[in-house]
This record gives C-alpha cells, sequence and structure tokens, in this order.
C-alpha cells in the first residue's frame, strides 16, 4: 500500500479521515495525496434562470470563482498543517522520498467526474461516511466505491479510536468480498488480531470460512473463524452487534453484492452497514 487518495471538498469536515489516512501513510511509508474538488461556476450557468445579463452572470461566476480560490487555500492550510503535526512533508508526485510523503492537489469540476478516476491510481481511497445531511460525502463515496476500480475505507466523521488493531471480515464467498480481503491484506498483516465471521452456510460452489481462512494463512496472517448462525436479525445488524461484541475497530467486506438500486429500494447489508456502522468500513464493489 503506497498511494492513498484523500478526497476532500469544502463541505467535508477532514479531521477524521485525515487522521486515519495520515496513519496509514506513516506506517506503510506511502504517499498521501490531499484532492480538493472546486465546483466550476460554470457549470450552474444553465440553472441560473432568464432574466439574467451576461454581466450578471459573469460576476455571480467571478464570485463563486473567488469563495472556491478561497476555500481551496483553507483546505491546503489545513491539510498541511494536519501533515506537519505528524511528521508527514509535502512534497510532489512522483518524488522519491525516504518515508511518508503528502501530496496537494486541486481540481476544478464535479465531484462524480473526478473524484472515482483519480482514485484508479491509487492504492486505497479514504472516505468520510456518507450523510444526506452532509453535502458531497455521498457523491464522493459513491463515486470511489462504484467508478474507481479500488477498495475504500470509510470513516465515520467522530472515529477516533485505530482501523488496524483487529480486524474483522464478514465473509460470505463473493466475488465482491474476495476483492476487499485482498486489498485489506496489507492492514490485516500489521493487525493484532484477524477475526473471520461467516453467518449460517453459503452456498456449496462459494468458497467458505475455512478456505479464506487458509488463504489468509498463506499470507502469514493467522485468522480466528467465527461461524455463526444466523440469529433472525437484519444480518448488517447481526455483523455490526458482532463487531461491537468482539471490539474489532475495522470491518472488511464487500460492498452491494446486490444491485446498488435493489438495496436502495429494499434495503439491503450494505446500506445499513453505511448508514448505521459507527467504525471504519473497508470495503469493495
Amino acid at each position: 500500500m503506497k498511494s492513498i487518495l484523500l478526497p476532500l471538498t469544502s463541505h467535508v469536515a477532514h479531521e477524521a479521515v485525515t487522521r486515519v489516512a495520515s496513519n496509514l501513510a506513516q506506517q506503510f511509508r506511502a504517499t498521501l495525496t490531499g484532492l480538493f474538488v472546486r465546483p466550476d461556476p460554470r457549470s450552474a450557468i444553465p440553472f441560473m434562470g432568464e432574466g439574467l445579463t451576461a454581466e450578471m452572470i459573469q460576476t455571480l461566476c467571478d464570485n463563486a470563482e473567488r469563495e472556491g480560490r478561497l476555500h481551496a487555500e483553507a483546505a491546503e492550510k489545513a491539510f498541511t498543517e494536519a501533515m506537519g503535526a505528524c511528521g508527514i512533508k509535502i512534497g510532489k508526485p512522483g518524488e522519491k522520498a525516504d518515508g511518508a510523503k503528502a501530496v496537494w492537489r486541486v481540481i476544478t469540476g464535479d465531484i462524480g467526474d473526478i473524484v472515482g478516476r483519480s482514485a484508479r491510481t491509487a492504492d486505497l481511497a479514504v472516505c468520510l461516511q456518507p450523510d444526506s445531511n452532509v453535502p458531497d460525502t455521498e457523491d464522493v463515496f459513491h463515486d470511489l466505491l462504484f467508478r474507481s476500480g479500488r477498495s475504500v475505507l470509510m470513516v465515520p466523521k467522530d472515529y477516533e479510536g485505530p482501523v488496524d488493531r483487529h480486524v474483522m471480515v464478514a465473509w460470505n464467498g463473493r466475488a465482491e468480498g474476495a476483492r476487499a480481503v485482498g486489498s485489506a491484506l496489507p492492514l490485516m498483516q500489521n493487525a493484532e488480531k484477524v477475526t473471520v465471521v461467516q453467518l449460517g452456510d453459503i452456498d456449496e460452489e462459494r468458497p467458505g470460512i475455512d478456505d479464506i481462512c487458509s488463504y489468509l494463512a498463506d499470507h502469514g496472517i493467522n485468522a480466528h473463524a467465527d461461524k455463526r448462525e444466523s440469529s433472525g436479525v437484519p444480518v448488517g445488524e447481526q455483523l455490526a452487534s458482532i463487531a461491537e461484541d468482539i471490539n474489532a475497530d475495522l470491518m472488511v467486506i464487500g460492498a452491494y453484492s446486490h444491485s446498488r438500486w435493489r438495496e436502495m429500494i429494499l434495503g439491503g447489508v450494505t446500506r445499513w452497514l453505511v448508514s448505521n456502522f459507527t467504525r471504519p468500513i473497508f470495503m469493495s464493489h
């Protein structure tokens, strides 16, 4: 894990995600890229309505441009101070460093056109837990998960604990979970404890809990297998309860094994965990 992306906007509270991302950068001697996305004021021109003169529209765009620049400068200052506080030097893209390094980038445009594509050249993207009351958090999360092709580490906004002391893998034998486990190997190799949880029986065609524990053992990870019967409550709630019981810091899980739209309409494990879980989740789609 040598490249970590941290997408930020003027609406995203950065403290928790910056702390987690910087800790990972130090641990893996990685490059942490703070990517600030500024909205393009020109994209709002079609929605400004009739009755505005060209001069009025230009004034609105100039004011929005100035405000976006000020937000970017404030975010860069906060990012630089946070890196300095933990001893990470600010560098340039591609520049060699003896240890962890931080890079700052500003891109103007739409989150949905930038964040996911930018994460394709990172080993991991770290983002805030989506909150419908906080602008941009849902767009950042969903664009990373569905368009990056990479794993995402989602962090609750008030989380202050570690992410790799005790890792819990929620296993169901599906491809999404396999991708998440493969991407999370560096974290699990450094963890004090790894627990693999399987609820009930899974299809015979899929690899079961013994298979994934054997795979982890091949990578030097002595995982504890914890197979449980379904308790009758929704799977997401049961997994969250188990994570609390065993005091896991991080859950590794495949995201949206069913259609995203099906989960949005009917509900599902991923949707419940993303909305309600109070600890970080490492996930892949």
